[in-house]
């Protein structure tokens, strides 16, 4: 069996769109874990424990240099009755920063 050039091209792309998935998933969990400590450093529940990829675009990290810009969406709750949303903005492998909609706190 002989392999082509086009055959090689379709096999590079596979692994490296499989790469980006992979990734791509452990930048969400490290995501993940910094919401969470986050979330339970201001005394929130983080419902759902999930985040949502709400976009991705190049930039430039601190250093200057080329990287992607993850924005997630997640939702919190302060009261345990009402849902607030929240982002978190990753500039390559680092948070750059955890925002929480204005929310009631207990009372």
């Amino acid at each position: 069996m002989y392999l082509t050039l086009t055959d090689l091209l379709w096999w590079f792309l596979i692994a490296l769109l499989g790469y980006s998935w992979w990734h791509g998933r452990g930048l969400k969990d490290a995501a993940l874990r910094a919401v969470r400590k986050y979330c339970d450093s201001q005394d929130v529940q983080l419902l759902d424990e999930s985040l949502v990829l709400s976009g991705i675009k190049p930039g430039r990290g601190d250093d200057g240099r080329f990287c992607l810009k993850r924005h997630y969406r997640f939702e919190f709750s302060s009261t345990g009755d009402e849902r607030y949303p929240g982002t978190v903005e990753m500039v390559g492998r680092r948070i750059r920063r955890i925002t929480l909609d204005t929310h009631r706190m207990p009372h």
